[in-house]
């Protein structure tokens, strides 16, 4: 018997070099990881898709609101007043049609929103002036006190609270608010300032030759403090102890007075304004000058740094306390500029700050996180001379402590609630929390935009003073509790 021929280990171990084993708990990971992938894909596609769902709803509801808020409008003999304001909320409303033709819901509704606050800015300016007013205050930090013309006592100011022609108003040190005329001008009236709603000027006077207006919209004198003011396409005028001010429309622009010193300041962050003191000088002011008053004498126009453009960290920038012990600032350099003032705020009115300094060299700074909380913060350039210009775009970062492995934290919710409207027992109250949160008003759910915005109809049978509860909670179980006193007429 031949012998058979002996086996070749090499040529064996080459038969077998292009094999692979692969362990079975090899391939059941990768099974879980492609699980895990279509998982997250599915979990997205279901997350854009409710999303879009959203939007559809939320941008369809608005677009109804506005048809009424535009039937209301329409309706009243006095809106002729408001012919631009409405044309426009017009114009937004069918744009946002389109968009929603179009199934763009996202455009859809921030045309529809905008369409809505140029209708209700009519019906709010309507209502104002059917009661004799001539302002609101629309939101206020602190001391703010009001007198009515024809009383002696100081009262609690509120939001929503009118003025009058003749009333004061004044804030404590700290305090600050927000008060809009007729006409669209927004004042923010800072700490320790006292002034009087002058009465105002017809709507739709022409302006006098020069640029000036003969008849303004609207006016206040001031006794003391400081005021910065945004007008709107009407010019405006601000009246110190020697001195008046006449802002141009569309303008942004401050008036300061001291009356220990007979000092004041006036300047302009955009548009101008035209001084005229007690002696007969006249100032021409542009934008980015300032004049400042020393008894009857102005000085020439000084000019104003320009105004920096924050950098980091983004706007509504969320923080871990147990992660990121700091935070830094950053923000544009200014040409000319010899150091920047940064205020850090709980507030958007900068009220009571919890930083404010004035000598920052470089255009950053670096914030130690010492509590939870929602913050604001903005910077302005201070020139070689010490004039100081415009502040910047306020940015807001919110800061949380995750304890427990990241599982809750301590800070509660954002609730910023919009002016209450009324119509006899009918309350409409409407706002905004953090997206995701949870909305009740006097007990009951509320349906919450994507966005955290929200509106609740309210009825209330018993007859005089009564209150609302607004309460925010988020997905922790932290919670923020607003109560609003209305008046209920009776039927």
């Amino acid at each position: 018997m031949p012998a058979l021929p002996a086996r070749n280990p090499r040529k064996h171990i080459r038969t077998r070099k292009d094999w692979y084993s692969i362990s079975v708990d090899t391939l059941r990971g990768f099974g879980m990881l492609l699980l895990i992938l279509a998982a997250l894909a599915l979990g997205y596609l279901g997350f854009r898709e409710l999303e879009r769902r959203a939007l559809e709803r939320e941008s369809r509801l608005v677009m109804e609101e506005d048809q009424r808020l535009l039937a209301r409008v329409r309706g009243d003999v006095k809106a002729g007043d408001y012919r631009s304001e409405y044309e426009a909320g017009a114009q937004s409303l069918q744009q946002a049609g389109l968009e929603y033709q179009r199934r763009n819901f996202r455009a859809a509704l921030a045309s529809a929103n905008t369409s809505k606050k140029l209708l209700q800015s009519i019906l709010d300016a309507l209502d104002l002036t059917s009661t004799g007013g001539q302002a609101r205050v629309v939101s206020l930090q602190g001391e703010v006190e009001y007198k009515r013309a024809d009383q002696a006592n100081w009262e609690e100011a509120h939001n929503r609270t009118p003025l009058r022609a003749g009333d004061y108003v004044r804030t404590g040190n700290g305090g600050s608010a927000e008060i809009v005329f007729l006409d669209g001008t927004l004042y923010t009236v800072r700490a320790d300032t006292e002034l009087i709603v002058a009465p105002g000027g017809a709507r739709g006077a022409a302006p006098a030759a020069g640029g000036a207006s003969g008849a303004a919209d609207q006016s206040i004198q001031m006794a003391y403090g400081w005021v910065n003011l945004n007008t709107s396409s009407r010019p405006s005028q601000v009246s110190t102890p020697g001195v008046v001010a006449r802002v141009r429309q569309d303008s942004e622009a401050f008036v300061a007075f001291d009356k220990q010193s007979n000092r004041g300041r006036f300047g302009a962050y955009r548009g101008g304004m035209e001084l005229a003191a007690k002696g007969g000088m006249t100032r021409n002011v542009q934008a980015l000058q300032q004049v400042v008053q020393t008894g009857d004498l102005l000085s020439e126009p000084q000019r104003l740094p320009a105004q920096p453009e924050p950098f980091e960290p983004a706007d509504n920038r969320e923080l871990d306390l147990d992660r990121s012990p700091s935070l830094v600032l950053t923000w544009s350099a200014v040409p000319d500029s010899a150091r920047y003032a940064l205020q850090v705020s709980r507030n958007q009115l900068f009220a009571d700050n919890l930083i404010s300094v004035e000598n920052r060299v470089r255009p950053r700074a670096t914030l130690g996180l010492r509590g939870e909380g929602i913050f604001y913060w903005r910077v302005a350039a201070v020139g070689r001379d010490g004039n100081a210009g415009p502040w910047s775009r306020p940015r807001k970062f919110r800061v949380a402590s995750y304890h427990g492995g990241g599982e809750r934290p301590k800070v509660p919710p954002e609730l910023d609630l919009d002016d209450v409207k009324s119509y006899g027992s009918i309350f409409i109250v409407a706002g905004r929390s953090n997206p995701g949160a949870r909305i009740q008003v006097n007990g009951e759910q509320v349906n919450v935009g994507i966005d955290g915005s929200f509106k609740k109809t309210v009825q209330l049978t018993k007859e005089g003073w009564s209150s609302i509860e607004i309460r925010a909670r988020d997905r922790w179980g932290n919670e923020t509790v607003r109560r609003c006193r209305v008046f209920v007429e009776g039927t």
